[in-house]
């Protein structure tokens, strides 16, 4: 089965429009494919470079970025030639793994399975982030800010995240195409969590 096969992604886009809970859990119920997500949020990747990265096989991989992709949560920006084969460039769509916001619809658990995997991977970037070189830079930043508002606070809240997140984005974009131009740019790798989370009030 070929990505590029016009009938294969019109039936699974078919079978998303018709059941998107349904296929919303297929793509997400699998922790390797939320781990895969996270990734594509973070830049561009192929499936080989996502396997060493996780430490399984690229042929796991491959099956899980298919599915991903024939349900058009990642997309792909491109091929590269290596040793007589393509190697595929794949992202995540705008708003996907980064903030999941099109799970607001969907079943319950999924949302909790989803969200349990990413405070996973955070907490774990997090531990080897500041195990390693990550306190050298002066500007690297963590904070906590409790806060409580009304409704409409806690929706402009939301919107705020938002509007960060899609500038964070373009700046990326921005980033890569002077790199592209300078050829030899210096790119930082780094990551930005934000957690806009209601508070356990039996623990509050």
């Amino acid at each position: 089965m070929s990505l590029s096969d016009p009938t294969t992604r019109t039936s699974a886009r078919a079978r998303a429009a018709a059941r998107p809970d349904q296929a919303l859990e297929k793509a997400l119920s699998h922790p390797l494919r939320w781990q895969i997500l996270a990734l594509l949020g973070e830049g561009t990747r192929t499936p080989a470079a996502i396997a060493r990265e996780l430490g399984v096989r690229t042929e796991n991989v491959s099956y899980h970025v298919r599915v991903l992709s024939d349900l058009e949560l990642i997309e792909l920006v491109g091929t590269t030639p290596v040793r007589g084969t393509l190697e595929h460039h794949y992202r995540a769509r705008p708003g996907l793994a980064i903030a999941p916001a099109e799970q607001d619809g969907g079943p319950l658990h999924v949302r909790r399975d989803v969200n349990q995997g990413i405070v996973r991977e955070v907490i774990g970037g997090l531990i080897r982030a500041f195990a390693g070189e990550a306190h050298a830079r002066g500007d690297a930043r963590l904070a906590r800010l409790p806060v409580e508002v009304d409704e409409e606070g806690w929706r402009e809240l939301d919107q705020r995240v938002e509007e960060l997140l899609n500038r964070v984005r373009e700046i990326q974009e921005e980033s890569v195409a002077r790199a592209r131009r300078a050829r030899h740019a210096r790119m930082i790798s780094g990551e930005l969590v934000l957690l806009h989370y209601p508070r356990d009030q039996a623990r509050a």
